[in-house]
């Protein structure tokens, strides 16, 4: 039995049953959400996505490695000013694209449609939609990848990995993948490895969406929400986005990663960056 432990503690195989366990909760997210009878809203069903993903967390950092609960990412201590960073990073970059639209005129705002309760149902949607999406992104996927790759190698797999799944969201495209896996990917990645916890991705991701779509009236990865700013968007499709929306676009390309570069400066300056696997032996 002892080795049989010793085996599953290998990162190789943890990161093995990452993907597996990973795979498992998106299928059962998936059932969930697609199940018509009866159907569920889309907050529970990523909600119960959520939990899953902890439960995954748990039993691969605290069963199976028996890490203090700090060391797994999910730690509760400090996640209210971590989240709140993240929101303050994501606000900038959306808002630094908004304005850059605006003052080249491919942006202009037509009317304000102010609807309380669909604002604080789109604020608690993306909320979690940004929740399960960096548990199982950066909180699971990019652990287990840090511990065998290295911080850098890491970076790359998942960032292309979060940009992979949304081709099939509506009117994605190859460029549009790249790009949200440049911008979007890696600046999730740069906020986790920042502060070693998905709290402040989570901020930084629900910003991002929350003000893409449901404020300044943009589509969010292809979809559509309600806004409280209805605005007319014309311009170069390279810069604009087209139907996928500006995450299809230079300024979130050009934004995002110049937030990437600043987080990962600073993760580097905390020592937050990890050597690979096989270097770690060596030494």
């Amino acid at each position: 039995m002892d080795n049989f432990i010793r085996f599953l503690r290998l990162p190789v195989v943890q990161l093995i049953l990452a993907f597996l366990l990973s795979f498992a909760t998106v299928a059962i997210f998936a059932v969930l959400d697609l199940s018509t009878e009866p159907k569920l809203s889309p907050i529970l069903t990523r909600m119960i996505g959520s939990l899953l993903a902890v439960g995954v967390i748990l039993l691969l950092g605290r069963t199976l490695q028996g890490k203090a609960l700090e060391e797994t990412g999910i730690s509760p201590r400090g996640a209210l000013p971590q989240v709140t960073q993240g929101v303050l990073v994501g606000a900038v970059i959306m808002g630094l694209v908004a304005g850059l639209m605006a003052l080249a005129g491919w942006y202009k705002v037509a009317e304000i449609n102010f609807d309380a309760f669909a604002i604080g149902r789109g604020l608690t949607l993306f909320f979690f939609v940004a929740l399960f999406e960096e548990l199982l992104f950066r909180g699971i996927l990019f652990w287990q990848l840090d511990n065998v790759f290295g911080s850098w190698l890491a970076l790359v797999f998942s960032s292309a990995l979060f940009g992979a799944t949304h081709l099939g969201n509506p009117g994605a495209t190859v460029w549009s993948t790249l790009t949200l896996a440049v911008s979007a990917g890696t600046c999730l990645g740069a906020a986790y490895l920042m502060t070693r916890n998905v709290w402040a991705a989570v901020g930084l991701h629900w910003a991002w969406n929350f003000l893409l779509g449901p404020i300044f009236g943009f589509a969010v990865s292809g979809h559509d929400t309600y806004s409280l700013l209805t605005a007319s968007i014309n311009g170069p499709e390279l810069w604009t986005g087209g139907a996928f929306g500006p995450e299809a676009g230079l300024p979130v390309l050009i934004f995002g990663a110049l937030a990437s570069i600043a987080m990962l400066w600073v993760a580097a300056r905390r020592k937050r960056l990890s050597p690979p696997s096989w270097s770690r032996r060596q030494e």
